[in-house]
């Protein structure tokens, strides 16, 4: 049974849902495990696998009943409540988390330790090509991640870990469970359901089969009020009214073109040993998703929707040394290829751009030990892609990129003290049609250590020396950009981007009080951002024309906003606390409260940079039996108004949800219904991280029910 059909710790709904394992087990009463929170295990950020208390970076995983509960169609917007990671809203079909305030390629998304292939970093209207619904577990590293898995990962990784290949060898001969669920707030129906089987074998070996399907249908979402903020609907009615036209009319109740249809399956098969595994699998995505707030000019029916396909091919093996005294521990290969290929449907139905992305990501590991308090993994990876854009608003060259990089990290213990290491040489070359290519070799470095200071309580620190070469678009981009409403002109004079970060965590481990307290820093040298010139871009005939902001023709034809690529030195810097009281704990029920809050600044040249995530805090309740639990949260973001260049401020506001949950075994049938409601008071929320925070607000209340079964 993989662990998303399988009951976590009742305290994991406010404990963050650190949960995850590499054999899943049921779910056990709420007494028998006290709740402790950061006390869980993360493959993601080392080549071992390590509780997060001793890792000298951040981490957070959702799994079991959190993940069940704080699923949404999109990643950006399952992990967007956690702490230190918010999300690039746009709409309910497209949205990608930000960490620490930095997005884009900084953030690398993986499945299953592979990069996805999906352009979702181009474009904040591009949704990522994987679904959250039947997923096993979801890691995020905060901070730099470059060393495993590439120089641009300077914000940190998010891996999503499916199951689809059998990786350690169990007794059942069939596992499985299904799950449905419907949300008032959009009239949203998914269900979905996996199955595993042991096709032969014996004790010592075994041939599993893995399939898994979902369908995801979903139509407008519900809003508090009109879809415009106060803003956008005042400067209307001003601009109307000097022109002598009447007011227009703003109409309010749900999100036009917002609705979604999303469809996956896959299937995989593994060859499980005690020592190892060797499996393939192949897994189709399919999203059709509307874009709020978007219509191309003069198109203001209907709005553009965006129809996605990926298809998706995964080999995965590994041997593991059966003593620990070996100094060869085990060798592990991971490989992907990926077909993506989506296309925006203009509001007439007609096709307008299409972009793809055909590549492949592959790895291997050798991790050695033998040694007492020692060990570590060498590794090489190597990645290419073919990335084309083609239609009206083709704001991109086609364009190949190429890695190539070989890595180490190595672990040493001595005494209370665990010291954690490594380096990264990599290689990346791009090549677009139309400019010349570009080469760039970087070594990234990074060393940490995490002390033992008493039993209960672990300090880490880390620093890492980051450099990124520019990607296609920083280089290459030259043309309007329907997704940002921008027109983008990209520097192929571009340096290298070099970081330098800094984080010390404090970090309880066990006790009354459980949690950690973690401060960062980040300074760039040559930070790569888009830029506001104060130029507008007007279409005459199929030429573009820059004219002043202030020009009335600037307005008269709708033009664009023109940012260019630019290079400035840069400083993020913020803390993040998650703490959870153990308020109460018997043998048949429990009862904790949950705070959390984060905040991070970005400036340049004594300017913030745009789009900075609002300062929040957070408190959650939750009580806990053997059968049942109910959960009380509360969200604050606080206003934010370190704001840009031409960038409006954006106002705070408040997030009320709550959820109850069930379980019933019958025999080997176990069955969890649950109830989760979000945004109870029905509040308006804009997040300042969106770009269409004047066109689309958050959802308002909506109930979701479900109910999954697992045998």
């Amino acid at each position: 049974m993989t662990s998303f059909f399988r009951s976590s710790l009742f305290s994991a709904a406010l404990a963050g849902g650190l949960t995850a394992q590499t054999a899943p087990k049921p779910a056990a009463p709420a007494h028998d495990h006290a709740p402790v929170a950061l006390d869980q295990f993360v493959t993601s950020a080392t080549p071992f696998k390590r509780n997060q208390v001793d890792l000298a970076q951040s981490t957070t995983v959702l799994a079991g009943r959190a993940l069940l509960l704080k699923q949404q169609p999109t990643l950006g917007a399952t992990l967007g409540g956690e702490t230190g990671i918010s999300d690039s809203y746009y709409g309910p079909g497209s949205s990608r988390p930000i960490v620490r305030g930095l997005d884009g390629e900084r953030v690398r998304i993986l499945e299953n330790g592979l990069a996805l292939l999906d352009a979702s970093a181009n474009s904040p209207d591009h949704a990522v090509a994987v679904e959250p619904f039947l997923v096993d577990r979801i890691e995020a590293v905060r901070g730099p991640a470059a060393l495993l898995y590439g120089n641009a990962a300077v914000g940190g990784v998010v891996n999503v870990i499916s199951h689809r290949i059998e990786t350690e060898l169990h007794e059942e001969r069939v596992r499985g469970g299904a799950e449905v669920r419907h949300a008032t707030g959009s009239g949203e129906t998914a269900r979905g359901g996996v199955l595993d089987v042991r096709l032969l074998g014996g004790r010592d070996h075994a041939l599993v089969l893995h399939v898994d399907a979902f369908r995801r249908e979903a139509g407008d979402i519900n809003i508090p009020g009109p879809a415009e903020s106060l803003r956008l609907r005042r400067a209307e009615i001003a601009e109307a009214r000097a022109a002598g036209k009447p007011a227009p009319v703003f109409e309010g109740g749900t999100l036009p073109n917002s609705g979604l249809d999303a469809e996956g399956m896959a299937s995989g098969v593994s060859w499980v040993t005690r020592n190892g595994f060797l499996g393939i699998s192949r897994s189709g995505f399919n999203t059709d998703y509307g874009v709020p707030g978007h219509a191309h000019e003069g198109e203001n029916e209907g709005g553009v929707r965006i129809r996605l396909r990926q298809r998706r091919n995964e080999l995965q093996g590994e041997w593991r040394a059966p003593r620990a005294t070996d100094l060869v521990q085990g060798v592990r290969l991971k490989f992907g290829r990926g077909d993506y290929r989506h296309s925006e449907i203009e509001p007439d139905g007609q096709v307008g751009t299409v972009f793809t992305n055909r590549g492949h990501d592959g790895r291997a590991e050798v991790l050695h030990g033998g040694a007492k308090g020692w060990n570590g993994a060498i590794g090489v990876q190597s990645g290419r892609n073919r990335f084309t854009a083609d239609g009206e608003e083709a704001f991109l060259p086609n364009s190949t990129s190429r890695t190539d990089a070989v890595f180490a990290f190595e672990e040493a213990t001595r005494g209370a003290v665990t010291w954690q290491a490594g380096a990264r040489v990599e290689r990346a070359r791009v090549a677009a049609d139309g400019h010349r290519a570009r080469s760039d070799t970087d070594l990234s470095a990074a060393l940490g250590a995490v002390w033992r200071v008493a039993p209960e309580w672990t300090l880490a620190l880390s620093a890492t020396q980051t450099r990124r070469a520019p990607n296609a678009q920083e280089l290459f981009a030259e043309g309007p950009h329907a997704g940002t409403q921008s027109y983008e002109i990209g520097d192929d004079d571009l340096g290298t981007e070099r970081s330098t970060g800094l984080e010390l965590s404090l970090r309880r481990r066990v006790g009354e009080v459980t949690g950690a307290v973690s401060v960062f820093t980040n300074r760039f040298a040559g930070y790569i951002f888009e830029q506001p010139t104060g130029k507008v871009a007007v279409e005459h005939d199929g030429e573009w024309e820059f004219v002043d902001a202030e020009d009335p023709e600037a307005s008269e034809h709708g033009g664009l906003p023109v940012f260019r690529t630019v290079q400035r030195d840069a400083r993020f810097w913020g803390f993040e606390i998650e703490a959870l009281w153990h308020l109460h704990e018997a043998p048949g029920s429990q009862f904790d409260v949950r705070f959390t809050a984060d905040f991070v600044r970005a400036k340049e040249g004594g300017r913030p940079l745009p789009r900075l995530p609002e300062a929040r805090a957070g408190i959650g309740l939750l009580w806990a039996s053997a059968a049942w639990s109910f959960g009380l949260d509360y969200l604050h973001a606080f206003p934010q108004r370190q704001v840009a260049a031409y960038e409006s401020n954006s106002d705070g506001y408040r997030l009320l949800g709550a959820s109850a949950s069930r379980v019933l075994k019958l025999g080997a049938l176990e069955t969890e219904a649950f109830l989760r409601a979000t945004n109870l008071s029905d509040r308006e929320a804009r997040p300042h991280t969106s770009y269409l925070k004047d066109l689309a607000p958050l959802p308002g209340r909506s109930l979701t029910a479900g109910v999954r079964f697992s045998f």
